[in-house]
């Protein structure tokens, strides 16, 4: 209970904006079903300089669909603009690749960020702007790369090693005043110009915030410059006389967002946020822990279901729904999408046609548990990277196998497959890089071995699955190599572990 009294005390000391108390004016923040995030870039490009098909590309999939909040990016990147800013350059001025089609738009008086709020507010959708706080796309596309990054290269943290990765060049260290200063002035101009209902700071877009080794002594400037945006837009609610919410986008656990600098029990106990929204590219989200700070606090908790969690890219069907009925069965308040791109025409990201579908089922569980004949469970596999140094860290895989050692792997189911075990189907694949006619894998859940083993293609094997075994929630999946062939001298690399499941019509 001292905890915040104690940052408190250390916001003033730093000279920082205190944390305001929350809002008791308000009502309570809205329970969204599905909040679905827009990358702007894709839907626009693909519109090809027509409004019409640019605002049909955005809205069309979201109609007779359960999102009730649309939270949009301009697809800029959040260092320039894709918008009319006095704030940021415009998105390619630095390397002289503006975008004609845009440039028109905004000659015309269709600038972006307007035509949104207005397109939504004629369906009755919540509109936040998404602001990728510290994007680091501009390390790879030069028109992204805005002209303060060139002439204060001190604001940088450069390539730094976390761990085993080592961080983009264009990250920004939010140690340095001016860095989270011009920050403020985008969200400030934002709310200025245009009518959102709230904001999010997307802070997974991205990581690191600060140089090795300072992110604890950092930690207070990340909470103070929060705050600050916090108390702006509750000064401006009040000139509007109505709410401004604010979301904030975080790692998948809390020991992550420690390492990052992210200290969310203070911004809970200061009122700082009115949601959570939690991972970028996992499967396996920790939303227990968010869920026993934040609950108490009224702060809804949106795990994000992204378009290739842990590699599986793009997404498929069976592992999109699976992946939803999980993160309900541990108690999300709705789910978040990121980069789903569901329009149909001219659709250049190609990353799944079906995902229109969906959006008229996730945010039930009930309908989502009877409308989908195949589910895939997987367990979690990656390992962090220069913008997330601090995610997966719970995940195994991919592993290299020692003969005779076991992996203890996490498989984690959010049906109750046991009381359907008649109308459905169950099998186990296991995925080993080289695996060989020779080799022999050892698998069970929980103490079962499982035999029955059969070839399901290059480097996969496949075995059915007793109903009675599995449990809804977390199940002990023990995975080993315990024979190895001679005929090849590659190592064996356990790749992927996968529970298909496939209803009878």
């Amino acid at each position: 209970m001292l905890r915040p009294m104690i940052l408190l005390l250390a916001l003033s000391t730093l000279g920082l904006t205190e944390i305001p108390a929350a809002d008791k004016t308000t009502r309570p923040p809205k329970r969204y079903r599905v909040i679905f995030n827009s990358d702007g870039h894709g839907v626009f490009k693909d519109a090809k300089g027509d409004l019409g098909q640019w605002i049909n590309n955005l809205f069309g999939p979201l109609e007779n669909s359960q999102v009730d909040a649309l939270f949009w990016c301009d697809g800029a990147g959040g260092n320039t603009a894709n918008y009319d800013s006095q704030v940021l350059e415009r998105n390619g001025a630095r390397s002289g690749k503006i975008d004609p089609a845009l440039a028109k738009l905004i000659a015309e008086g269709n600038d972006p960020p307007r035509v949104v709020v207005r397109e939504a507010r004629k369906r009755k959708l919540d509109v936040f702007y998404s602001f990728r706080v510290n994007d680091i796309h501009d390390a790879f596309l030069t028109e992204e790369r805005p002209t303060f990054k060139v002439k204060h290269p001190e604001w940088l943290i450069g390539k730094k090693k976390y761990g085993n990765v080592t961080s983009y060049e264009t990250a920004l260290n939010f140690a340095v005043k001016e860095v989270r200063d011009l920050k403020f002035r985008v969200v400030e101009e934002i709310f200025a110009k245009y009518e959102f209902d709230g904001l999010e700071l997307d802070l997974l877009r991205s990581a690191p915030y600060f140089l090795p080794g300072t992110e604890q002594k950092n930690a207070a400037l990340m909470t103070g410059w929060i705050s600050r945006i916090r108390k702006h837009l509750q000064q401006r609610a009040r000139q509007r006389k109505r709410p401004i919410r604010l979301a904030i986008r975080v790692d998948e656990s809390l020991a992550a967002c420690q390492s990052n600098g992210f200290d969310i029990p203070a911004w809970l106990a200061g009122g700082l946020t009115d949601y959570l929204v939690l991972g970028s590219g996992v499967i396996d989200i920790e939303i227990g822990e968010f869920k026993r700070l934040a609950a108490p606090r009224g702060v809804p908790v949106y795990p994000c279901l992204y378009g290739w969690p842990s590699r599986y890219s793009p997404i498929s069907r069976p592992l999109a729904a699976a992946t939803a009925l999980t993160y309900w069965h541990q108690g999300a308040d709705g789910i978040y999408l990121f980069n789903w791109f569901p329009h149909t025409k001219n659709n250049s990201e190609n990353n799944g046609a079906w995902m229109a579908g969906m959006l008229d089922r996730l945010g039930d569980p009930a309908l989502l548990r009877t409308a989908e004949p195949r589910l895939m469970f997987a367990v979690d596999r990656g390992r962090p990277s220069g913008e997330y140094p601090y995610n997966w860290l719970h995940c195994v895989l991919p592993e290299t196998l020692v003969p005779n050692t076991p992996l203890a792997l996490r498989l984690r189911i959010g049906e109750d497959l046991a009381t359907s075990a008649a109308a459905t189907t169950i099998t186990i694949q296991v995925q080993v890089d080289h695996l060989q006619a020779g080799d022999r894998i050892a698998v069970s859940i929980g103490n079962k071995p499982l035999t029955g083993w059969k070839p399901a293609g290059k480097d996969r094997l496949q075995a059915d699955v007793d109903a009675g075994l599995l449990r809804q929630g977390d199940n002990r999946v023990s995975l080993a190599l315990t024979r190895r062939a001679d005929s090849s001298g590659k190592p064996r690399i356990a790749r992927a572990v996968e529970l298909h499941v496939r209803r009878r019509k």
